[in-house]
């Protein structure tokens, strides 16, 4: 009888051909293994003497896929047609679920048929199997025999219950199927209806049919290919293992145990075949983790998740999917595939969604019933979709070939361990991600922070340079009239001298006193310039400007060409006419002894950032020995000079330059030196009309931008 393993969720059951000697039973099953297993992956047992082809029996373990919710494990046995071995044919038909009677339909074999029927009927009787309630299903053999009885003739041979017996040839594997599938039909609704009513609530009865119709679908699909062959093919030699006896005196007892060491080793191949793949699939996962174990980059890990799981479960090709709600399906990854099979498609798209929206991991058996489709899409069948944990929206899928590929539920199993997996992975390469953007963000903080040190470095470097430079000059410049004064006043102090000496050495004094008071001053102007100048511009005339800075400087020897001395401008009188006396002081101290000095203004144009105004140019020339190209921006810094700073520095701290062209740019102008023709040096102040005092950035873009452009 069937049994009903829950532990292992398994329903063994049996199925027992009976029927003459040499009436086609073994060529039946021998058929159907061709058919169901084409690569011989399940052994067909047969235990053979030497004269006679079955002595005992025939055992095809044959699994049935998931059913009721167990998986149907169906053992398919024969017996030996001849008479005197009634006692085997009794203790391999004792549990039988089903018995398939095998008419030989050859009319010289009509008594033959009808004493083998009722040998099945005693046997059953004997094993306390109701006749009225096992099925027995009827095949009509050996139609193809040319004194083959038609079936409707067969039926009268074997009475009203071979009515709708089934023709078939089966060595042409014609009508083994379509018996096998009734068998199966027949049994397993006869167990449903004995089972408990917890297992019967798993399914209705024609959700079963259905169920049994769906798993023998390849198999009819592959039976037409092979009756569209011109021969069949040979089973695999692997697929058959047989026991040869020489002799027939065997016990009663041996039999007994023969058929239960034969069902015990059906179940133990089982075992042995689930435990192999259960082992593969523990090997993949090793590989895999092997694999993207020190992997740290995100293609790395999904790929190898996709190959682990798609070449364990036997996947055609598979694929990671981001399914969201209200958002368009998002490819990552394939294995075996440029794209899902099932996202370009409106209907499978529809399906992807739905499966998604349940948020577990599911089985679809049958795609091309779940599309509404006649045939499956792509060459596929089956659809395996796990979720990933913690990875929001993300699906492991994989698709089963056709035609008679399958998913089970230790594949579901494995699927989620591998998903599991992925997740951790993902994880892992998060992780390494945000670690490496944080190295990268703190490199770059490092970078800028040194660059910023070694600024603040040269910076203070060049400005312990212009505090060396600065000491010097005060120095320089404070010892020369200190020197003066107290050389003369010592001489008041301890010579009698004429009054015209004493008032030469009280002019000395009064000389250098004055020198010192500018110097003084200098140094206060030195002080205010780090800070920001703000003029105060009032409207003025040129000429008022130029004799305010010649008057600062002295008069002598400066020759003024003013375009128009009456030329109204804005600008702080006295803070321009600082500025230009700064350029005048500095020409009289390179200028060669009387040498004039000339001071030239022209209406120019200031060209500053997207505009052009009116402006004018304040130049003052010499025909000292000018500046060298590589000095001509450093004398504008404070405290450098021009000349040899041991025989040939002129007087002053070295702030004159550095003080004009800071007022220059503070009334929106430049100063700028260029070589003068004939040799001599030329310092032009352009300056707008109207002084707009601009920002220090806009006064640099000026300085940048502007090119002088004479009237």
């Amino acid at each position: 009888m069937a049994q009903w393993s829950r532990g292992d969720r398994t329903l063994y059951a049996k199925l027992v051909y009976y029927g003459p000697a040499l009436g086609g039973k073994t060529t039946n099953l021998v058929s159907l293994h061709r058919i169901t297993d084409p690569q011989g992956t399940r052994k067909l047992l047969s235990l053979n003497t030497a004269s006679d082809r079955t002595l005992f029996f025939d055992l095809l373990p044959f699994d049935l896929g998931t059913i009721l919710g167990y998986r149907v494990a169906l053992k398919l046995y024969t017996v030996p047609g001849q008479v005197r071995y009634e006692a085997t044919r009794r203790v391999v038909l004792a549990g039988a679920d089903a018995v398939v009677f095998v008419a030989d339909s050859s009319r010289a074999r009509r008594d033959d048929n009808r004493a083998s029927l009722e040998s099945l009927r005693a046997n059953m009787r004997t094993n306390r199997l109701d006749p009225g309630r096992v099925p027995v299903i009827f095949q009509c053999n050996k139609q193809d025999l040319e004194d083959a009885a038609s079936p409707q003739e067969v039926a009268c041979w074997l009475g009203p219950e071979a009515e709708h017996a089934i023709a078939a040839v089966a060595v042409r594997d014609q009508g083994v199927l379509e018996t096998f599938v009734a068998a199966v039909h027949a049994m397993l609704e006869r167990l449903w209806a004995l089972a408990d009513a917890r297992t019967r609530r798993a399914g209705a009865l024609e959700a079963l049919h259905a169920r049994i119709e769906q798993v023998f679908a390849p198999h009819r699909e592959r039976l037409g290919a092979l009756r569209a062959s011109p021969a069949a093919p040979a089973p695999p030699a692997a697929s058959r293992q047989a026991m040869v006896f020489e002799g027939d005196d065997t016990l009663q007892q041996s039999l007994a145990a023969g058929v239960r060491l034969g069902s015990e080793l059906a179940q133990v191949q089982e075992q042995a075949r689930r435990l192999q793949r259960e082992a593969r699939a523990l090997r993949r996962i090793h590989e895999a983790l092997v694999r993207v174990g020190a992997s740290f980059e995100r293609e790395a890990v999904e790929q190898g998740a996709l190959e682990a799981l798609g070449s364990t479960v036997g996947a055609a090709c598979g694929s990671l999917l981001c399914l969201l709600p209200e958002k368009p399906a998002r490819f990552e990854r394939g294995w075996r595939c440029h794209d899902d099979p099932l996202r370009a498609r409106p209907e499978g798209l529809a399906l992807l969604q739905r499966v998604a929206a349940g948020r577990r991991s599911a089985i679809v058996e049958d795609l091309a019933q779940a599309l509404g489709e006649p045939v499956p899409p792509s060459g596929l069948r089956a659809l395996l979709a796990v979720p990933v944990p913690a990875a929001t929206g993300h699906w492991l899928l994989a698709y089963a070939p056709a035609p008679d590929g399958q998913f089970a539920e230790e594949d579901r199993a494995f699927a989620e361990v591998v998903a599991g997996q992925l997740a951790v992975g993902l994880e892992k390469v998060r992780l390494y991600e945000a670690l490496a953007r944080q190295r990268d963000a703190l490199e770059q903080a490092v970078q800028q922070r040194t660059a910023q040190l070694r600024r603040a470095y040269a910076e203070q470097r060049e400005l312990e340079r212009i505090k060396d430079r600065f000491l010097a000059n005060l120095s320089h410049e404070m010892r020369t009239p200190l020197t003066s004064i107290t050389g003369a006043a010592t001489y008041l102090q301890d010579y009698e001298a004429a009054p015209e000496q004493r008032q030469e050495m009280v002019a000395v004094i009064l000389s250098a006193a004055q020198a010192l008071e500018r110097r003084l001053a200098d140094l206060l102007r030195a002080s205010t310039l780090g800070g920001e100048v703000s003029p105060t511009p009032a409207p003025c005339r040129l000429r008022e400007v130029i004799e305010e800075a010649c008057g600062l400087v002295g008069e002598g020897g400066i020759s003024v060409s003013l375009f128009d001395p009456q030329a109204l401008v804005t600008w702080d009188r006295s803070l321009i006419a600082r500025a230009l006396a700064n350029l005048l002081d500095n020409a009289r101290k390179f200028s060669p002894p009387n040498e004039p000095i000339e001071v030239r203004v022209v209406p120019a144009k200031l060209s500053g950032p997207g505009e052009v105004v009116p402006a004018v140019a304040i130049s003052v020339l010499d025909r000292g020995p000018g500046v060298r190209p590589e000095d001509r921006e450093r004398i504008f810094l404070p405290f450098e000079q021009g000349g040899d700073p041991l025989t040939g520095k002129p007087p002053g701290v070295g702030l004159g330059l550095h003080e004009a062209r800071i007022l220059a740019r503070a009334h929106g102008g430049v100063l700028r030196y260029q070589e003068r023709a004939g040799g001599g040096s030329e310092f032009q102040m352009l300056l707008p009309r109207t002084a707009s005092c601009p920002s220090p950035e806009q006064a640099a873009a000026i300085a940048a931008h502007s090119a002088p452009a004479g009237a």
